[in-house]
């Protein structure tokens, strides 16, 4: 491989090994594990289950507000000293749910549980690939993901354990314990923000500058600053597309399973929501190479019309093959939460732009996270069925899809050389 130095296997590959460590520790206590602890913490101080989820709210919504800030002070700093001052930052925090006595408790911890995660995992950790890749970037983005659904399979039942045996407070200080052992180390060692850093180029950089001097252009994303883009329809269109995908992955992942369980039981929901994690840990990988081999056009496509799948299957879950059919079709496709958006932005945008461009996006799609599932649970309430939510969920799946692909066509009048692009003006 080139710039490989003395080393036979090439750096980035082992900053994506790093990133796995990352997302599969730090991500699941946020995203997939917070709610086993809520029946032992809401029976325990005799509190709603929704002054409890409000607590999870407050870290999610916090990346509204603040992921611009995040990724262009991780841009222009010391990332890794940011990066290993949040994990000590996000392991004090999380540890310290277990000293609360009451809900305004839960909601301080989780300020800066939200703080220290936003500025020690997903933001820096796509930044980070997208620096060190512009070959095979779409295969190390989905590895690099896959560490979610690797990390929600291994913890979940350690978790369930834990609280059995050990009650939730204890629960919370060893997962806080077993983060700050693995990723600590790896943010301090073995983790690096740039290629350049270690003077090397990124994966594939080589290839692509020959064959841009080869045909005469250099891809690097719009040509104009991110500033310029706001009023753009590409850029529009993406923020639409980031919020509808939001909305969508919020709605399905926390709404399926009290739907499943309604549909047929405790015992069927458990298998179904196991099938989609570990099929959704394979659609990661294979979603990447689907974007390294067609583009990230074909690898959106792909995605949405997989994730639509799964509501339409979802219309049909009085039948239970539709509901097994359905979890293979999401794992397959619930790769667009979280592999996706981060490529579709450095797609348009290039590597130099990218964290600006990011920051902003990612505030789009934390807004349409803090919505999905609370829209879909009033729906709900509303009707007293998730088939109009479903529908509602399908046809935004269709605006993701459609913004996506509008967004990357619409750009790329702005990615023509500086003299078409002041013709193109």
């Amino acid at each position: 491989m080139e710039n490989n130095k003395n080393s036979k296997i090439f750096y980035g590959w082992w900053v994506v090994l790093g990133c796995v460590l990352i997302t599969t520790t730090m991500v699941p206590p946020i995203m997939s594990l917070s709610n086993k602890f809520l029946i032992q913490v809401t029976t325990e101080m005799n509190i709603s289950r929704g002054a409890f989820t409000l607590a999870n709210t407050i870290v999610q919504g916090l990346g509204i507000f603040i992921s611009p800030i995040v990724s262009k002070n991780l841009a222009k700093g010391n990332m890794r000293k940011i990066q290993s001052i949040s994990i000590i930052g996000f392991v004090l925090a999380y540890a310290s749910y277990s000293l609360a006595k009451s809900p305004i408790h839960l909601y301080m911890s989780s300020f800066f549980v939200g703080l220290f995660y936003l500025n020690s995992t997903l933001i820096p950790v796509s930044m980070m690939v997208t620096n060190w890749f512009v070959e095979k970037r779409g295969i190390a983005m989905s590895v690099t993901m896959a560490g979610i659904g690797l990390g929600g399979t291994i913890f979940s039942p350690i978790v369930t354990n834990l609280l059995q045996n050990y009650g939730w407070r204890h629960t919370y200080l060893i997962m806080a314990g077993i983060i700050l052992v693995v990723a600590l180390p790896v943010a301090l060692f073995v983790l690096k923000k740039s290629p350049e850093q270690m003077g090397l180029k990124a994966y594939g950089a080589e290839k692509q500058a020959a064959n841009n001097a080869k045909q005469g252009t250099k891809k690097q994303g719009v040509l104009i600053s991110v500033k310029e883009s706001k009023t753009k329809l590409f850029f529009l269109l993406m923020i639409v597309g980031m919020l509808a995908n939001g909305i969508i992955n919020s709605g399905a992942l926390g709404q399926f399973p009290p739907a499943l369980e309604e549909l047929h039981g405790a015992s069927v929901q458990a298998a179904i929501i196991s099938l989609y994690s570990l099929v959704g840990i394979f659609g990661k990988i294979f979603i990447g190479w689907i974007n390294d081999k067609f583009g990230v056009v074909v690898s959106a496509t792909y995605g949405c019309i997989m994730f639509g799948l799964a509501f339409v299957f979802m219309l049909l879950g009085q039948n239970t093959n539709m509901l097994y059919i359905m979890a293979v079709v999401f794992g397959f496709g619930n790769a667009i939460g979280t592999v996706i958006p981060p490529l579709v932005t450095s797609e348009v945008f290039g590597m130099e732009k990218y964290p600006e461009a990011y920051g902003m996006v990612n505030s789009a799609t934390q807004v349409g996270l803090s919505l999905g599932s609370l829209l879909v649970a009033s729906m709900y309430d509303l009707n007293g069925s998730y088939t109009l939510a479903w529908m509602l969920l399908l046809v935004l799946t269709a605006v993701t899809l459609f913004s996506w692909v509008g967004s990357c066509l619409a750009a790329k009048r702005y990615m023509a050389s500086d003299v078409e692009l002041k013709q193109a003006q």
